[in-house]
């Protein structure tokens, strides 16, 4: 079978009544892997009006595969799903989101900076990464805020993962995370510290990028 007719009966599936079938079709949409030049008017319309779907389960698949089929055009469209009421749908929003290229707009920033205080501890995880890796606007104070005062080691990790990504962390800052060490009880947390201080001392030393 040929892309196009399976994409062709993929389509069909988005309209089954199972929503089991439709969040199916829709991930192997994202597998075929179609180049943005390719992507029909009928299939765009189709996945972002499946952003609307009743059901959590398709809605969480389509801003995946949006973000696998049309990359950095997508922002404006998943903004909305930031504030879905399931949780899944607002942690696949925020993966889906943090490997856009496109400048956030303000709203945006802001709504990231904000999934920071979900009670969710995979949606603050994500969110710590995506701060870190959009280099958002005061995405440094919040994640060593995260690191300090989070209850959850997989979110004080992601919280450095998420410095890490920063383009550059000056000496006080490294300071900062070493100082932590003494004090932090997950042992996950404190290789990921050692790390991104290696990573980034080197930066430091590299006369390329360093100041």
């Amino acid at each position: 079978m040929s892309q196009k007719e399976e994409l062709s009966r993929l389509l069909k599936k988005m309209e089954a009544s199972s929503s089991y079938v439709r969040a199916e079709a829709i991930r192997k949409i994202g597998r075929l892997e179609i180049p943005i030049a390719d992507i029909s008017m009928e299939l765009h319309s189709k996945l972002v009006s499946a952003l609307s779907d009743p059901t959590s389960e398709v809605r969480a698949e389509v801003v995946m595969t949006l973000a696998f089929l049309e990359g950095d055009i997508i922002n404006p469209l998943l903004e909305p799903l930031l504030s879905d009421p399931i949780d899944i749908v607002r942690s696949n929003t925020i993966s889906a989101l943090s490997y856009s290229k496109a400048p956030l707009s303000d709203n945006l920033s802001k709504k990231l900076r904000e999934c920071m205080n979900e009670k969710n501890i995979q949606i603050r995880d994500r969110c710590a990464r995506a701060l870190g890796r959009l280099k958002v606007q005061g995405a440094e104070e919040i994640l060593l805020h995260a690191l300090i005062y989070d209850s959850s080691a997989v979110v004080r990790a992601g919280a450095v993962v998420g410095l890490g990504l920063l383009d550059f962390l000056d000496s006080e800052l490294l300071d900062q995370l070493d100082g932590h060490l003494n004090k932090e009880t997950s042992e996950m947390v404190k290789q990921t510290i050692l790390e991104v201080i290696s990573i980034h001392s080197k930066k430091k030393d590299d006369p390329v990028v360093g100041y």
